[in-house]
Order: C-alpha cells, then structure tokens, then sequence
C-alpha cells in the first residue's frame, strides 16, 4: 500500500474512521446500540432528540443532533454507557477494512506514530485507537459551550499543530489515509495519501487536490471491485458474511432468505428461491455494507417473518 520507511525519516499516519478504518458509519452503529439499550420511555425522549435531524429542520443539523445526543448520553449510569461503547466497537470489528488494517500494522511495526483522526466522538473512537496501538484526534464527548465536530478544516488544523510540535516538523514524513472529499483539507499536509473509494469517488478526490497543488503521492483501494481469489458475501443480521463459495451460499439460503448478497457497485440483493447467484462481485475483503434504508428494510422483514410468524423462506 505505501512504501517500506526510511529509519531516518520519522513518518506520522492520519487514519480516518468512517468508511475507512472501518467500512460502516460508526454513529449510525452507536445510535442503534442506543436504541437496543433504551428503555421505553429514553427510546421515546431519543425519538424526540433525532426527530428535528429526521424531519430536516428546526436545527436539524448532523453537527446538532450529535451535540444532543452526546449531551443526552453523558447523563447515563456508567455501567450502561460502558456497555453501549463496548457493544458498538464490537460492531465496528464486523465491518474493518481488511487492507487498511494491514497497512497501519505494518506501519507501526516500522516505527510510524499512528492517529486515528476522525469526526466520532472519542467515547468510543479512543478505546478502538488504543487497540491498535495508536493514539486519537475525535470530536469531544463532553459537550460545551465551544463544542464542534472534528471535522473537515477542523481536522486538518489539530493534525497540523500536532505536527508542528515534533521536534523537527520539517522532517516529518505525513501519510493519510481517507475515504471522503470532507479530509481534502487534511490531504493537502499529505506527503502520501491511501484514498479507499469507488474509482469515480478516487478520480474526483484526486482532481481536486491537483486543482488546489497539492500533490501527494496517492494509492487507491476500491472498496466494491472485485478480487482475484474472492468469494460471495452476504449481509446477515446486520453483519457481513463471507467470503463464501456457491455451496456454502445455498447451504445459508436453505435455513432463511432474509439476506442480500453482493452483487457488485456498491449494490446488495434479496435473492429469492430458486435464484442464480448472478449478477454478484466476488471479494476476500468485506465490501461496503448495504445502504440504511436496504438494512433498515432487511431486519423489518426478518423481524416480522422469520421471528414472530416463523417463515424461513
């Protein structure tokens, strides 16, 4: 993915989270652990924190509905906060991208510092750096009066003073690695840059960097193509599955349909009874999950279906 190290050169990596680290959007997953873990009457006050976000108004922001939610959430007995973090980083275990993970082990066993630098709060972004050895720039969890999302120029700036601080800040090899045109900000400081994206999504990053002279050295992973050696992946349960050949595809489709497959381009289908696995994109590496909307569609039907009437297929 990036060069071997020079020993003479001190390298600092800046990881995004979301999309990158892991391939899920980590809030989201933090939400739902929420909503599993409320009670009645907190799911109906978490219903009324979301609703403005939902109905997109009344400062109905992404930045506001986080700075509620995070504020709502501090109030919790420390026991059930501990549970929900516990219980969303082993979510995110489900979806971390293979390659990514790799690339930050081999560069911190050659002796790079590595950062996570993410817009989730650190709650539980700073628990999952730590288990990679790495140390975190996040979005605070305490919420005050100049509380901000640390996200976009934001990000970019705290990396920046963080990189000023070496002792020879001139001497430092930058490395980032991102999905999204929100770090461009944070690719512009990049000496060599790893951009996990659809090749469309690449190119644009890329494009925009030129325009702004910023020229980093750029690595791609395509997060949807496919993967010589790669098999099929199902998403079951709100988890990936996989990779898997036909036989083991069919065996998983005998005992229940509530599940998609992979078909390639970011897409995921239902396939019903008697179905060929076609069109589908086959992968070693967990591809991205399903949209919201396919999942959310997904676990209603299995809800419904297999758990309260039975159905399996």
């Amino acid at each position: 993915m990036i060069d071997v190290l020079r020993p003479d050169v001190r390298t600092i990596v800046f990881c995004d989270l979301d999309g990158t680290l892991v391939l899920d959007n980590s809030f989201h997953q933090f939400l739902s652990v929420i909503w599993k873990n409320a009670g009645a009457w907190e799911r109906f006050r978490f219903l009324l924190l979301l609703a403005p976000r939902i109905l997109g108004q009344f400062g109905g922001g992404h930045e506001s509905m986080k700075r509620r939610t995070l504020s709502w959430f501090a109030a919790w007995p420390d026991a059930r906060r501990r549970a929900v973090i516990d219980e969303t980083l082993s979510r995110l275990e489900r979806t971390t991208s293979a390659p990514v993970l790799t690339g930050l082990a081999r560069l911190r066993d050659d002796g790079a510092q590595i950062i996570l630098a993410t817009a989730a709060p650190d709650l539980y972004a700073a628990p999952l750096a730590a288990s990679l050895g790495a140390s975190c720039l996040a979005t605070r969890s305490s919420v005050g009066p100049d509380w901000h999302e640390l996200l976009g120029t934001r990000k970019a700036e705290a990396a920046a003073r963080l990189i000023e601080a070496d002792e020879d800040p001139a001497g430092v090899r930058v490395v980032v690695l991102t999905d999204h045109s929100d770090d461009l900000p944070l690719l512009r400081l990049a000496d060599e840059a790893v951009i996990q994206a659809p090749t469309q999504s690449f190119a644009a990053m890329a494009a925009e960097l030129t325009a702004t002279g910023a020229r980093p050295l750029l690595f791609h992973i395509d997060p949807l193509e496919p993967q010589d050696g790669g098999g099929h992946w199902l998403w079951i349960d709100d988890r990936p599955w996989g990779p898997h050949d036909d036989w083991e595809v069919r065996t998983v489709l005998s005992k229940h349909r509530h599940a998609l497959l992979y078909a390639g381009n970011g897409q995921w289908r239902r396939i019903g009874p008697g179905k060929p696995l076609v069109p589908t994109t086959l992968r070693r590496d967990c591809p991205r999950p399903p949209g919201s909307r396919a999942r959310l569609t997904t676990a209603i039907r299995r809800k419904i279906l297999r758990d309260a009437f039975g159905i399996y297929h």
